[in-house]
């Protein structure tokens, strides 16, 4: 909780600049009830997710999204309350200052940087056997959200375990699949290179999803190194 606190205290000053601090002066500067319930779901937001992993990118303050917007409201009557004539020219600047660092940010090009989950999702979703489960990592969620299928996160495995994760997976019914982004390769052969020859991703993979997620069949394994692997499938 501390280091997550540290960077979203840190976070939110970069983004929204430390006017944002104004807003915890808003219960006693307009003491009352929709003061206190939007206070409290502030704070309701933050327990949820002091908590979680810590990331060390500021995107994911996008975690207190749905508070933000509470946040700014309660700056704005607490500079309207202390100054009441500047309050529309304050708003005016903040928004400025806030556009430009949301552009400097590249916050609005976040949904195309980020198209890649949307897709790989969508991809498992429709390319993929209904019993196909992935092992994946960084697109843990957004596969679940997207197909509805089932994931295994591989950090979360032992180095030894990852043949065995296989084996019970196919033992229950279900055909595994890896997915990663090309950074999650190497550190996936770093934990089961050695352990495994599945670890070793040493075959070509059967997707590639806007050249920076690929989806393999430990399956194609056997057939890659008898030279009878179909092609990899390119998908946009």
């Amino acid at each position: 909780m501390a280091p997550n606190t540290e960077r979203y205290l840190s976070w939110l000053s970069d983004v929204h600049t430390p006017v944002w601090l104004l807003g915890a002066a808003a219960p006693f500067l307009l003491p009352g009830a929709l003061t206190r319930l939007m206070a409290g779901l502030i704070l309701v937001n933050l327990a949820c997710y002091l908590p979680y992993v810590v990331f060390e990118d500021w995107s994911y303050l996008r975690f207190l999204l749905p508070t933000v917007p509470l946040i700014v409201i309660l700056v704005i009557a607490a500079i309207d309350a202390i100054c009441r004539r500047v309050a529309p020219v304050a708003a005016l600047v903040l928004a400025v200052l806030w556009i430009g660092e949301a552009r400097d940010r590249q916050a609005f090009r976040l949904q195309a940087l980020e198209a890649r989950f949307e897709r790989a999702g969508l991809f498992v979703d429709r390319r993929l056997p209904p019993n196909a489960l992935v092992i994946t990592s960084w697109q843990s969620g957004s596969v679940r959200f997207y197909s509805g299928r089932k994931t295994i996160v591989w950090d979360q495995l032992d180095p030894a375990w990852l043949d065995r994760a296989i084996a019970f997976v196919r033992s229950r019914g279900f055909e595994p699949f890896l997915l990663f982004e090309s950074r999650e390769e190497p550190l996936f052969r770093g934990r089961f290179g050695a352990q495994s020859a599945i670890g070793r991703l040493d075959w070509r993979p059967a997707a590639e999803i806007l050249s920076q997620v690929r989806v393999y069949r430990p399956d194609d394994r056997d057939r890659y190194l008898r030279g009878v692997q179909p092609p990899t499938e390119y998908s946009r």
